[in-house]
């Protein structure tokens, strides 16, 4: 093994710091993932239950909503919902709810801290997998 330069150790924890010092929400992931984790944000094993749930329905998932948000909820458990959000599309029924479980099961996985995880998960320019805190 090479000893490692001070310079460069001294660089990678500066680096390290200030990826650890970001705020809570909002940052870019891979795989269209964008984590909003906060203090409000659902607990991991309510995310795992409506995961689990959604993933075991089967099915389509339709986005129903045609107005503001463009958001339906699909499932809620204790604090956790997920949602899919974008335009309406009556003909083709739907995403498989196998699928949207699947993103948001990436969205907890790249956002999960402290026992919480929130965040979207962006499919294209006009739809996204939203796991959020259930009201």
């Amino acid at each position: 093994m090479h000893a490692q330069h001070p310079l460069i150790l001294a660089l990678t924890f500066a680096a390290a710091a200030l990826t650890s010092a970001l705020p809570p929400t909002l940052h870019p992931r891979q795989n269209g993932v964008t984590c909003q984790t906060s203090d409000g944000s659902p607990t991991t094993e309510d995310v795992t239950a409506v995961i689990n749930e959604l993933g075991g329905q089967g099915g389509k998932c339709p986005q129903t909503n045609d107005v503001a948000s463009e958001c339906t909820t699909l499932v809620t458990e204790g604090s956790a919902a997920i949602a899919i959000c974008g335009g309406t599309d009556p003909e083709d029924g739907g995403m498989d709810c196998t699928t949207v479980a699947g993103y948001a099961n990436q969205i907890q996985q790249a956002c999960l801290s402290v026992g919480r995880a929130g965040g979207t998960y962006t499919i294209g320019p006009s739809q996204r997998v939203e796991v959020i805190h259930s009201e």
